[in-house]
């Protein structure tokens, strides 16, 4: 990592922008996101999807990663999937819109 610290907020600004496209939701606000851990040499991000068996997992890796790359501030990372605790609708940030953000397009 360079010389300049990264903090928690400047992570989870750039999480919000991922969003979920089956409920058009961040993954912050949907409870996905299970701890920062930012070390001296890296940052990893334990996160989770909806159900193990989600069929927006694999994007959901892809788009994270992406957010991570966009921070100068980190060089050095992973997006670690975990599967305990179990994620459930009660881990949904109060006052969430569904479909706030219109799912992506589909290509023809």
């Amino acid at each position: 990592m360079d010389s300049t610290p990264i903090d928690r907020r400047t992570i989870v600004r750039q999480l919000r922008d991922v969003i979920d496209p089956e409920l058009g939701v961040n993954i912050v606000d949907l409870g996905l996101v299970y701890n920062i851990l930012i070390g001296d040499d890296k940052v990893v991000l334990e996160y989770t999807v909806t159900t193990p068996g989600c069929p927006m997992r694999r994007y959901l890796q892809q788009e994270i990663e992406k957010a991570l790359e966009s921070i100068e501030e980190i060089d050095n990372y992973e997006a670690k999937i975990v599967w305990e605790p179990e994620w459930n609708v009660d881990m949904i940030k109060d006052d969430v819109e569904f479909f706030a953000h219109p799912p992506p397009q589909q290509r023809v």
